[in-house]
């Protein structure tokens, strides 16, 4: 991760990049990237429903790949976006990317219906990838279409990789929380809740589970101590919320940050 990348990225296009997607995110995804990286090879990222890319461009930013970071959404086949939420544009899509200095040979277009992935198609994936070390599910919000995504998620996502779920505790989606419940109360998935903040719920494989709640934790609380800090259970499973202070608190710990 290059912290002066995503610096220059959050401070600068991210604001200019329509969605709705918090900066102070990176509070969390900072220190848990390094401990992604010393756990495994690092890889490219996904994002199923990446609207205009604002957050998206961000883990691109951050894993540094340089090919085969996939942007999955409908895009035009907006009969497919049954609960009407940020009507995809692939023209301001890669007008942002362009914003964003990324190159055009970074970013793979999925063009595609989430709830029409086969397992072909997750192998083809896979095989291409190598698997991703960053996924972000934010496609349609209803329960069925939360825990497909996930699944997929799952499935795609490198064992020690991490996997965000957006508007968790959004009233105006409850369909979110209702199909992580449904997930988590019928099946054991081998990842699991490990925090949530700003909007969105993180995932880690279970195997990972620990190292990575121990790594987050010490560094908010050292290098961002006005984030407030909770142990929460979810689902049985020790994770944390974090509360950031915008009028205090800084995105990133790093120089530039």
């Amino acid at each position: 991760m290059s912290s002066e990348d995503v610096a220059a990225y959050l401070d600068g296009p991210f604001k200019e990049i329509g969605g709705w997607c918090n900066p102070f995110l990176w509070q969390a995804i900072e220190p848990l990237y390094e401990a992604v990286s010393a756990a495994g090879p690092a890889g490219p990222v996904a994002e199923i429903g990446v609207f205009h890319g604002k957050f998206f461009f961000g883990l691109v930013k951050t894993a540094g790949a340089e090919k085969d970071n996939f942007a999955i959404d409908v895009f035009d086949m907006q009969e497919f976006n049954l609960d009407g939420a940020g009507v995809g544009d692939k023209q301001a899509f890669i007008r942002a990317r362009n914003l964003a200095g990324i190159d055009k040979d970074a970013v793979a277009l999925y063009r595609t219906d989430s709830m029409a992935i086969t397992g072909d198609d997750v192998a083809r994936l896979r095989k291409r990838t190598g698997g991703f070390v960053l996924f972000s599910v934010d496609g349609c919000h209803l329960p069925e279409h939360t825990i497909n995504d996930i699944k997929i998620a799952m499935e795609l996502t490198r064992p020690h990789g991490l996997i965000f779920v957006d508007d968790y505790y959004n009233p105006n989606w409850p369909g979110v929380q209702e199909g992580v419940s449904k997930l988590y109360l019928t099946d054991a998935p081998r990842f699991v809740p490990l925090l949530f903040v700003a909007n969105k719920l993180f995932l880690c494989n279970v195997s990972f589970h620990q190292r990575y709640l121990t790594a987050v934790s010490s560094f908010v609380a050292k290098h961002h101590p006005d984030t407030r800090i909770k142990p929460v259970k979810r689902f049985g499973y020790d994770t944390i919320t974090l509360t950031p202070q915008p009028r205090t608190g800084r995105f990133l710990a790093k120089p530039g940050g």
